[in-house]
């Protein structure tokens, strides 16, 4: 398609906009915010897809380093190395858990209980509402 296509389209488009005069026709979004907000929750997707990955390559590249230092230090050969890999990929996946949770950067779970207190107040505020 040329740019000359294009601009008659919109063009037509705005035509019909003008033409219509209907309540739709002023409160549908344009192609561009269709795409601006495509392109931003595409673009934000691609931020935690990227997060996630490196949360898990780097969890565990830090428990095979961690591993082998203490293999070379105990002279033991692979038993501090696999032992810190698999801890890693598990501490990898805990923070993938955090990042899809939103449950941000702090240490341990008292954000995620802390949560789950204010819904079940709210349930409960709820139920007495429906029950008066």
């Amino acid at each position: 398609m040329s740019s000359d296509d294009i601009s008659s389209v919109k063009e037509k488009l705005k035509n019909f906009k003008r033409e219509s005069g209907g309540k739709n026709a002023d409160s549908a979004p344009s192609l561009d915010d269709m795409h601006e907000s495509s392109t931003e929750s595409s673009r934000e997707s691609m931020n935690m897809g990227m997060r996630a990955g490196s949360e898990l390559i780097v969890g565990v590249i830090a428990g095979a380093l961690i591993g082998y230092g203490l293999d070379r230090f105990f002279e033991t050969k692979p038993i501090f190395f696999l032992l810190f890999i698999i801890l890693g990929v598990g501490v990898g996946f805990l923070n993938i858990y955090k990042l899809s949770q939103n449950i941000g950067t702090s240490v341990g779970f008292a954000e995620l209980h802390k949560r789950k207190k204010a819904q079940d107040k709210q349930s409960d505020k709820n139920e007495e509402d429906k029950l008066r």
